[in-house]
């Protein structure tokens, strides 16, 4: 069998990169051909598995399942809705089209696609629709269209062209529609027609079968999308003798995808546009596999169902990052699948109510409004794909949705953390902001190494650029769309920061996940040498601050970028106020921002924002710039309603090297202390000995503290703690005296409090331990980092 081949082992590719790191002391970003095996990916069992007889109907649902499929039309809003779109669709009002004469390739692709949407959409419908006559008519309309399957000049256009009318990517949809529209009316074909129509079906299995991984040498869509349409052919036709050989390749094809381009946590790196526009074809392609053989991948396609639901904004949607325009998760086309599994989100609710929650609490108006203007669904496929036929044979309603019980926080090992205050849909108070550090792949990556997004106010806040004004081919996309400064990244020398090594996801560390304060950081090298170092934080889960530091080994140009997304810009020197208007993706709102730094000088500018297909336009963004060999960014963003006074950000003055800001609203006051290194500082009153440190300050009184790297750090007031080992911590005062640390640790420590009650008890991780009273301080030991509450109580 044909296999992708190893370009370098993982040893080499490490040993390679720290060669070339030795004289800077930092692993640069890989300079050498992609390694397709040694990523945290995942796969299913290639071993095909085929029934013991072919049945027909099977790939959707069974003779059994027929009624069930007539209730459903009418089961809810959601189902009629979508019947509603199937019966009025042109692929099933339109006249079934003749040939067309003209060869070009937009002529050609819509026909070739229109013709099997044709079939699918029939198909449903006779299997759908009770009334005698109309089954007999929509019958009669798809098995002449299965009869003209693949015909035209289809084999004489070589996929290997770039784009062509016949691209692979479009053969493995036209597959799986001409399959199912097959599967439905097979058992009322004459000998003839089913003989006729299998010499079709077969004769693309087969062509499909030979030229796969000639037509995609790497594991992306182009492999991944005909080989789940080549599947599903089989599947339908798991009686002809090379069905077993068919089925064995597309499996390896799918396993090279899942191993290199999705993370062992669902993360897709091609990226949210194209992970859509390869689902339309997995989920089939994992319903078929079951239905026909049963075989259930579902458990190891798991993570790839999480991960959209793990870094969805307020509306639903996950975002452009990489080449993508911002896109919906049609989750309630799994939802049934997972009616009774647990997930990453806890044990409950299922993880099929989450599926069906998340696609209820879903906008999907901006992806409507698009689709009624241009004709273009959110697919990616809308001359192929029969989208809501296809939602609606994978939709339940017997599933009841509800939302995650777990943290709204959400960190993915493998790159991507979601920050929230709730699970809200469509909530103005909803605070979501995603920072991005996913391991490179070798198509469609971006240069957004450390970048982050901002979504409040029910507004897309800070952005990413997108993929592009419509297409993949302009060049816009990689003079604009794809450069470093179309990302909210720090550049060094018009460069953003890279992986240490190939397929290593850039590190995470001092994760603090509460609900008054939430802070983690993660970094990435440049390849010139040189660290970047960024962390977010989110002060009582209310807004963002974004701390950078940058270590050279030479001097250079460093720069900040920040894009505001669709906004006005008001700045006055560092503090800049961002201004939404009502539109497609939200209402009107504010962000208030404040850039501190150790000396840049910011400037303004202009570049493209797309969010969906052909909606771009110019709008500011900021850089802040300075020359040297390191810096400290120090940047706060807080979102407001459109009326809202804007918050007090100041910046203070601090002792050796660090930077410091204030931001006061209302009655509260969060000071702010960025260093290059972990010494002892004191500023306004906060005394730490952390890389980054955060106090708060209710009514007068310290309410709450965090320290990054640190053995101390104190407030006004008498509180102290002192740690034994360099740790993260966060520290909740409350009113009532008891005291809340959360810790990021991984080995024993012990800790020092000043400050906690005089007859105090203590809990850790729930269960109670032992301290002791040395002094005016209380004394624990702990086995590692957790959550500590010390609280008023006997001994």
């Amino acid at each position: 069998m044909v296999r992708l081949m190893k370009k370098l082992t993982a040893t080499s590719s490490i040993a390679f990169a720290l060669a070339l790191g030795a004289s800077t002391g930092v692993i640069p970003t890989t300079l050498h051909a992609a390694n397709y095996e040694n990523y945290t990916g995942f796969a299913i069992d290639e071993t095909p598995v085929l029934p013991a007889a072919e049945t027909h109907p099977s790939l959707w649902f069974d003779a059994d399942g027929i009624a069930e499929l007539r209730a459903r039309r009418t089961q809810d809003e959601v189902a009629a809705r979508l019947w509603s779109k199937i019966a009025e669709s042109p692929f099933a009002t339109d006249p079934i089209p003749a040939l067309p004469t003209e060869t070009d390739k937009t002529t050609l692709h819509k026909y070739f696609g229109a013709m099997s949407q044709i079939a699918i959409t029939s198909g449903l419908l006779y299997m759908g629709t009770e009334d005698a006559a109309e089954r007999e008519a929509w019958r009669l309309r798809a098995v002449e269209v299965l009869l003209r399957a693949y015909d035209g000049p289809l084999y004489e256009i070589d996929p290997r062209n770039s784009s062509t009318a016949a691209d692979e990517i479009y053969r493995g949809t036209w597959a799986q529609n001409y399959a199912a529209a097959y599967d439905w009316v097979q058992p009322t074909l004459t000998p003839e027609q089913d003989t006729a129509i299998r010499e079709r079906l077969a004769r693309e299995a087969a062509y499909m079968h030979e030229n796969l991984y000639d037509w995609a040498s790497r594991p992306h869509n182009h492999l991944s999308k005909p080989a789940w349409g080549l599947a599903t052919l089989e599947l339908a036709l798991s009686d002809h003798p090379d069905a077993k050989d068919w089925l064995a390749l597309a499996l390896q094809a799918s396993n090279d995808n899942t191993r290199y381009f999705f993370s062992s946590d669902g993360i897709y790196r091609e990226g949210s546009h194209y992970y859509i526009f390869s689902l339309i074809n997995f989920v089939p392609f994992l319903y078929h596999y079951r239905n026909v053989s049963g075989v259930d991948a579902f458990d190891a396609f798991q993570p790839a169902f999480e991960w959209p639901v793990a870094i969805r904004n307020g509306k639903g949607w996950i975002p452009n990052i990489e080449d993508s325009y911002i896109r919906p998760f049609p989750s309630r086309m799994v939802s049934g699948a997972y009616r009774n599994a647990t997930s990453r989100f806890g044990a409950q609710p299922s993880f099929g109510a989450i599926l069906q929650w998340n696609g209820d609490a879903t906008d999907f108006v901006p992806f409507e409004l698009e689709e009624k203007e241009s004709g273009f669904n959110y697919s990616g496929a809308s001359w192929d794909y029969a989208l809501p036929t296809t939602e609606f044979l994978c939709y339940d309603p017997s599933v009841k949705p509800a939302p995650p019980a777990c943290s709204p926080t959400v960190f993915l090992d493998s790159g991507q953390t979601a920050f929230r205050n709730d699970w809200s849909f469509n909530d103005p108070a909803h605070r979501y902001l995603l920072f991005q550090g996913v391991a490179e792949a070798d198509n469609h990556e971006h240069f957004e190494h450390l970048s982050f997004l901002i979504q409040a106010e029910n507004q897309m806040m800070a952005s990413d650029a997108g993929y592009s004004r419509k297409s993949y081919g302009e060049a816009i996309r990689t003079q604009w769309y794809r450069t470093p400064e179309a990302h909210n990244v720090v550049m060094v020398d018009g460069k953003a920061p890279g992986d240490i090594a190939e397929n290593w996801t850039p590190p995470s560390r001092d994760r603090i996940d509460t609900s008054f304060f939430d802070f983690e950081e993660k970094s990435a090298a440049y390849a010139s040498g040189g660290t970047h170092a960024r962390a977010i934080a989110f002060p009582g889960q209310e807004y963002f601050v974004v701390a950078d530091r940058i270590q050279l080994p030479q001097p250079g140009e460093i720069a900040f970028v920040f894009h505001g997304g669709r906004a006005a810009l008001d700045n006055n020197g560092t503090q800049c106020t961002w201004t939404y208007e009502n539109d497609r993706y939200g209402p009107t709102a504010k962000l208030f921002s404040h850039f501190l730094s150790t000396g840049a000088t910011l400037a303004r500018k202009e570049g493209e924002v797309t969010y969906i297909k052909g909606d771009y336009a110019a709008f500011p963004y900021i850089t802040n710039t300075l020359n040297a060999d390191e810096a400290l960014f120090l940047s706060v963003f807080v979102p407001a309603a459109i009326d809202a006074q804007a918050p007090a950000i100041e910046s203070l003055p601090c002792s050796g090297g660090a930077i410091g800001a204030r931001v006061t609203r209302g009655e509260t006051r969060d000071t702010f202390v960025l260093q290059p290194a972990p010494l002892a500082n004191e500023t306004a009153g906060l005394s730490s000995d952390g890389r980054f440190a955060w106090m708060r300050e209710e009514n007068g009184r310290a309410a709450s503290l965090f320290a990054q790297e640190a053995k101390s750090i104190a407030a006004p007031g008498g509180f102290a703690l002192d740690v034994s080992e360099p740790s993260s911590f966060a520290v909740h005062l409350a009113s009532n005296g008891a005291i809340e640390i959360d810790l990021s640790c991984a080995s024993p420590l012990t800790l020092r409090v000043a400050g906690a009650p005089a007859n105090a008890a203590a809990t850790f991780q729930g269960e109670r331990i032992d301290a002791k009273r040395e002094g005016n301080a209380l004394v624990v030991a702990l086995p590692a980092g957790g959550k500590l509450l010390i609280t008023e109580g006997s001994k």
